[in-house]
């Protein structure tokens, strides 16, 4: 008889020894996906007893989880600013630091509200994650999602469907704003930024996303600094570019923001 606290506590100990770090908290997360339970079900159960289908299923997804795949990947969804996105294998998954993107993005949005026509981009959309949030919290605003990958295509189409932004969201293939054919007001972009050399020193989850959402070149800046020349073409007067970088980038990044766009501001 397998009772639910203690394979809660195995599964813990389990993923403890291999060496993850918030494993209680990932115990938890598995075991409510392997049970379909919400998690305050976890405690208010404890006598319950998986039945030999559960317990193979969380077998496996902890085996994977051991050999370090990202838990995103192995439940299919992440959450980010409040919004569940499906992920998997060649799409990044969101991180809770680029919620600060959306959240100036939603700043800048605001402070157009009386504004009728804005205009928005997000290059390099993977997910969706950045440019479904702005287009549920803007739905005065018209969001261009741009992406070269054609798996990360079918995740942003699936995810911006399935919060039905479809109407506000134009979803096109290309590199960068190359797609977009009017000028835009906000471009919104986490695009990669890790020098190459950096790679391999990353965690071993992040091994398992896609290499070319992460590799920025030499210096990190390589797919950044094509954005900047792109955009002279392709901006408003008065727009803005939020971006997501490293702090000891930003001068390289201003730099180039002066090349390409003397009359800017940094």
């Amino acid at each position: 008889m397998t009772l639910l606290r203690e394979v809660l506590q195995e599964t813990q100990a389990s993923l403890q020894l291999g060496s993850i770090s918030e494993s209680r908290l990932e115990a938890e997360v598995i075991l409510m996906n392997v049970l379909r339970i919400p998690r305050h079900r976890l405690y208010a159960y404890q006598e319950q007893e998986l039945t030999s289908q559960q317990s193979e299923l969380l077998e496996k997804l902890v085996d994977r989880r051991l050999k370090r795949e990202p838990l995103a990947y192995i439940l299919g969804h992440r959450e980010f600013y409040g919004v569940e996105l499906a992920v998997g294998p060649g799409v990044m998954i969101p991180r809770p630091e680029t919620e600060l993107l959306v959240e100036q993005g939603l700043l800048l949005g605001l402070m157009h509200l009386e504004e009728a026509g804005l205009v928005i981009a997000e290059p390099g959309t993977g997910s969706g994650a950045i440019s479904i949030n702005l287009a549920l919290h803007l739905p005065m605003a018209r969001v261009y999602a741009t992406e070269l990958n054609a798996d990360a295509l079918k995740v942003a189409q699936h995810n911006i469907a399935c919060h039905n932004v479809d109407d506000r969201i134009t979803l096109l293939e290309g590199d960068l704003l190359d797609p977009i054919e009017e000028s835009v007001d906000v471009i919104v972009a986490n695009l990669p930024y890790i020098p190459t050399g950096r790679i391999a020193t990353l965690q071993p989850e992040v091994q398992w996303e896609p290499r070319e959402a992460l590799d920025g070149g030499p210096d990190g800046l390589e797919i950044i600094g094509r954005l900047i020349a792109q955009a002279s073409g392709k901006i408003k007067d008065q727009a803005t570019i939020l971006l997501e970088l490293d702090p000891d980038q930003a001068p390289a990044a201003q730099e180039l923001a002066r090349q390409h766009l003397p009359e800017a501001t940094t």
